[in-house]
């Protein structure tokens, strides 16, 4: 499966596998205070922002303790973790202005792994002793400690719900849709765009990019527009001509590219100046503003979005960006930094606030990881706050999720079609 939380998914994987033998570096960490701290846009830095000082006084409650992990530098840093860690800080410090969770504040301890898997083994490690009640994953290192938080009881609580525990442990709980259900994305919105058959170019840096291939033929054929063509590219290569002219002899109509985004604008540029205008289809944690004005994708490309895509004008982002005008301003403007990735750390607050609300926690209770698992069990029906469809999870079982949002780019306009609802499906 291919992460859409990575600015480059397979590159990534392979550095954590190589960086098993390195697992040496140390990690930066904070914790919040009671006090608003200013913080950059960078998001490198790993200071926490909390709540000013008159608003901490309202929240009463001894806190909720979360731990954030992610990839925040080093090399090869993911999509999501940048800009996501900001996000994730803006949340807790809105919650907390407005007098905490049923009046606990959420404290927030947030670790970067640097991109190195024994680091974050390490981080999780010292979570797990701070007594933290929740875990927000920004890392591509989760498969690693996905057994130890799991003993410990402790819930993870998103933002890399592509990641494969999100699919398969039932300690991990997503805010929007899987990787177990990324391929059937893929095809629906291939039909969706009108194209009787597809292709695929996908990254050589990863064996998960070549895996999807093998479960998109039987997908494709079965809701009849079959896979005709497929090909690796590597992320460095001068030019793409050669895959662009092989799509184009088999005659492909629909073009999913699964890499970062700025391969994308490279394979875009380099089919069209060979004459070649696919239909290009990718995941939404790729899209970027530089795509609006890229040849091919700018005329006619599809996407699959996982939560309601960050830049459309609905109550739900609205309320993240007014959050982020105001913590990381400039953030949501940044053509670089500001992806899909980061802006769903969003709906995972908006995922832990409903959970201790709906766990019953009281002004004079002690927050713990068990009464944050009851809330996220007695969930029912819950659309966070209009991020996503409406979410059951059930004790004991793995919460795989099969809904996306499809959206369509012309003349560099993105739109959410089917009027913004989502679709199901999970075959």
């Amino acid at each position: 499966m291919i992460r859409r939380g990575r600015v480059f998914r397979g590159v990534g994987v392979v550095a954590l596998v190589a960086a098993l033998a390195a697992c040496s570096s140390s990690s930066k960490s904070s914790s919040s205070s009671t006090t608003s701290t200013s913080q950059s846009t960078s998001g490198t830095s790993t200071g926490v922002t909390s709540t000013s000082g008159s608003t901490a006084a309202q929240a009463a409650g001894a806190p909720i303790k979360v731990g954030l992990v992610c990839e925040c530098s080093g090399p090869f840093v993911g999509g999501a973790a940048v800009p996501g860690e900001d996000v994730y800080k803006a949340f807790v410090n809105t919650v907390n202005a407005s007098g905490g969770i049923n009046g606990h504040p959420i404290q927030l301890i947030t670790k970067d792994d640097t991109n190195n898997p024994g680091t974050s083994v390490t981080d999780i490690q010292a979570l797990l002793a701070a007594h933290v009640d929740a875990i927000v994953s920004v890392t591509s290192a989760d498969e690693l400690w996905a057994s130890t938080v799991q003993a410990a009881g402790i819930p993870v609580i998103g933002v890399q719900d592509t990641n494969a525990p999100f699919n398969t442990n039932p300690d991990f709980y997503p805010e929007g849709e899987t990787a177990a259900n990324e391929n059937v994305a893929y095809v629906g919105v291939i039909k969706a765009s009108g194209a009787t058959n597809f292709g695929v170019i996908y990254c050589v840096e990863s064996p998960q990019c070549s895996e999807s291939v093998a479960q998109l033929k039987p997908l494709g054929q079965k809701h009849g527009t079959p896979l005709i063509y497929s090909a690796g590219i590597a992320y460095n290569a001068p030019n793409f001509t050669a895959q662009c002219l092989a799509a184009q002899q088999a005659h492909v109509q629909a073009l999913i590219i699964e890499d970062i985004s700025s391969v994308l604008q490279k394979v875009g540029t380099d089919c069209d100046k060979q004459g070649y205008d696919p239909i290009f289809v990718t995941g939404g944690g790729s899209y970027s503003p530089a795509l609006a004005t890229t040849p091919g994708f700018k005329s006619n490309s599809w996407y699959w979005y996982s939560n309601v895509p960050y830049w459309a004008n609905t109550p739900a982002t609205q309320a993240m960006t007014s959050a982020l005008d105001k913590y990381y301003p400039g953030l949501t403007r940044d053509t670089v930094l500001w992806n899909q990735s980061g802006a769903n750390a969003w709906p995972s607050g908006v995922l832990l606030e409903h959970a201790v609300k709906a766990g019953g926690l009281g002004p004079s209770d002690t927050p713990s990881a068990a009464e944050i698992v009851k809330g996220l069990n007695s969930l029912q029906g819950d659309n966070l706050d209009g991020w996503y469809a409406p979410m059951t999870f059930v004790a004991g079982q793995a919460h795989p999720q099969n809904c996306w949002y499809t959206v369509h780019v012309q003349n560099g306009t993105p739109q959410l079609v089917n009027n913004g609802q989502v679709t199901c499906q999970t075959s």
